[in-house]
């Protein structure tokens, strides 16, 4: 799970993070023209973005703040499907294929991004040599995470999965607090949006997370979960620590990782 944070700031994973990564005239190119196209648009929080099954063929590229992709089951129930979050871009299936919305996107918080024409975006993918790589690796990463997402429903404990999932959050989007003491997850998700993504039920991840608290890996607040111990959560999720370790809480922004840093704040 080591993350590499590009110099741009885009958390790893997203289209404009692996044209960062890439690094090439002709994909620092690409970067720029994608951030020139369509029109600059702001989002509040819990505003639609994208509607399932709508078909229409714009993309979003995120330029800050973080959106929810959701489906509603056969019995009406909204279950998180994933996160998506500033440099990564939404609604590109539809814009390829031309077949209807298959999530609905909403905003996690204050969202702006750039409403991208379906032309315009078949157009830049076709123009930039480095753009059809950037985002087959894009959807590559998103691939693993699903693929370990599924991996650990069928074999890890709930516990383990809520600490791997806790912990990636962390690394990848989340802020160091002040004087460096814990790492605040973001985006905020509610203990339902947890338990989808978790894959077990609403008051187990309950317990689960305020077992995570009195291990002194995590510390719960009102409206936010601070990460006390990363490297703790990460021996948790791995099963390197037993029942009742004594995994204290290590206050540093260290996330584990030669070179790791929290990403900038763009949200």
């Amino acid at each position: 799970m080591q993350r590499t944070q590009p110099d741009g700031g885009w958390p790893e994973g997203t289209l404009l993070a692996e044209l960062r990564r890439d690094g090439s005239p002709a994909a620092l190119a690409a970067e720029r023209a994608v951030l020139r196209l369509g029109t600059r648009r702001a989002h509040g929080h819990g505003e639609t973005l994208i509607l399932d099954r709508d078909l229409g063929g714009f993309v979003l590229l995120l330029l800050t703040g973080f959106a929810k992709a959701t489906v509603e089951d056969t019995a009406g129930a909204t279950a998180l499907l994933d996160v998506r979050a500033f440099g990564d871009v939404v609604g590109e299936a539809a814009a390829l294929d031309g077949q209807p919305r298959s999530a609905t996107v909403t905003a996690a918080g204050p969202v702006t991004a750039r409403r991208i024409s379906q032309p315009d975006w078949l157009h830049w993918l076709g123009g930039h040599a480095p753009a059809g790589l950037a985002l087959s690796r894009c959807l590559v990463h998103r691939g693993r995470t699903t693929t370990r997402r599924l991996v650990g429903l069928a074999s890890e404990p709930v516990l383990h999965r809520l600490a791997r999932h806790l912990a990636d959050l962390a690394r990848r989007y989340g802020t160091v607090g002040p004087r460096g003491v814990g790492i605040t997850v973001r985006p905020r998700l509610t203990q339902a949006e947890l338990a989808a993504l978790t894959g077990a039920g609403e008051r187990r991840v309950h317990h689960a997370l305020h077992e995570l608290a009195d291990r002194g890996l995590i510390r719960l607040g009102r409206r936010s979960t601070v990460v006390l111990s990363l490297p703790g959560l990460l021996e948790l999720a791995d099963g390197r620590a037993g029942v009742g370790a004594g995994l204290g809480p290590d206050v540093g922004p260290d996330l584990s990782g030669p070179g790791a840093r929290p990403p900038a704040a763009r949200s």
